[in-house]
C-alpha cells in the first residue's frame, strides 16, 4: 500500500476473513491517502471484484488479463522494403534514460492507439501523452535488443514498434503498435517472433497484457499465447470533492 493505492492483496488458505481485513486496510489508507484524489486498487482478480466492491470500491470499465507462452526460435523472414533494428537508450541528463528516437516511436504509438480503446485505457490522448518516458527504465540490455523498431526503407517513416520491459522480473511486452497503413502484413506478429527468438535461453516466457475487446488480442492466440484469468483493471473509492 501507498497513499491513494492498494494492490496485490492475498490471503493464505484457510484464512477466510477476507472482508474484516480489507476494511481494516481501507480505514488506514483513507488515513493516509489525499481524499481530494480517488483511491486505486488494479489488476483486481475475479473472486476479490466482489470483496472490493463491497469494501466501497467502484470497477471501471476494462476488463484484462495476463498471456504468456515460452520463449522459442523463430525464422523470420523481412520485406527487403523495411528497416529492422533494435531500439537504442541514452542518458537523458537527469539522471535517468530515454530512447534515442522517442520522438519517433511517440508518433507511432499515437498514430497507431490514438483514437482506440487502448489510448483509453492508458489515458493517453495527446502527441505528448506517447512520449516513452517510463519503459527506458524498466528495461535491460537484453530486452532492448529484444525490442524492434520498423522503419519503411521508401519513406525512412517508423510504421511499428514493439518494447520489452521487465515485470515483477519476468520479460513482457511493454507497448506494440503498427501504423494502420501498415496493418494487416503481420508486422506484429513478426516482431513478437523476434522477441521470442532473441529472448530464447535468457528468458523462459514472455508475458503481455491485454486488453478484452483488443484486436490483437486474436494475434497473441494464433502465437501460442496462453491467457490468464480475466481480471477488472482497476476499482476506486471515488474522491471527496
Amino acid at each position: 500500500m501507498e497513499p491513494n493505492v492498494i494492490y496485490h492483496l492475498f490471503f493464505v488458505p484457510p484464512f477466510n476473513d477476507t472482508f474484516e481485513v480489507l476494511k481494516q486496510l481501507k480505514s488506514i489508507l483513507i488515513r493516509w491517502s489525499d481524499r481530494a484524489k480517488p483511491i486505486k486498487t488494479f489488476e483486481v482478480l475475479p473472486d476479490q471484484v466482489n470483496l472490493f466492491a463491497r469494501a466501497g470500491f467502484w470497477p471501471d470499465e476494462f476488463r484484462c488479463r495476463w498471456m504468456q507462452r515460452p520463449t522459442d526460435h523463430f525464422e523470420v523472414t523481412w520485406d527487403p522494403n523495411l528497416l529492422v533494428e533494435s531500439p537504442q537508450i541514452e542518458e537523458n541528463g537527469m539522471g535517468g534514460k530515454r530512447f534515442v528516437k522517442e520522438d519517433e516511436i511517440a508518433h507511432c504509438d499515437f498514430h497507431s492507439f490514438g483514437e482506440g480503446l487502448e489510448a483509453v485505457r492508458r489515458k493517453k490522448f495527446t502527441l505528448e501523452d506517447f512520449i516513452p518516458i517510463e519503459d527506458p527504465n524498466l528495461t535491460n540490455e537484453i530486452l532492448v535488443q529484444a525490442s524492434t523498431l520498423i522503419f519503411d526503407k521508401n519513406t525512412g517513416q517508423l510504421i511499428a514498434n514493439c518494447r520489452l520491459c521487465l515485470q515483477d522480473n519476468q520479460a513482457a511486452i511493454y507497448s506494440i503498435g503498427v501504423l494502420p497503413a501498415y496493418k494487416g502484413r503481420g508486422l506484429a506478429t513478426q516482431m513478437l517472433k523476434r522477441a521470442l527468438s532473441t529472448l530464447k535461453d535468457k528468458y523462459s516466457v514472455l508475458r503481455l497484457y491485454v486488453m478484452e475487446g483488443n484486436d490483437a488480442e486474436s494475434v497473441y492466440l494464433n502465437l501460442g499465447f496462453i491467457p490468464g484469468v480475466q481480471e477488472i483493471q482497476h476499482m476506486y473509492i471515488p474522491a471527496d470533492l
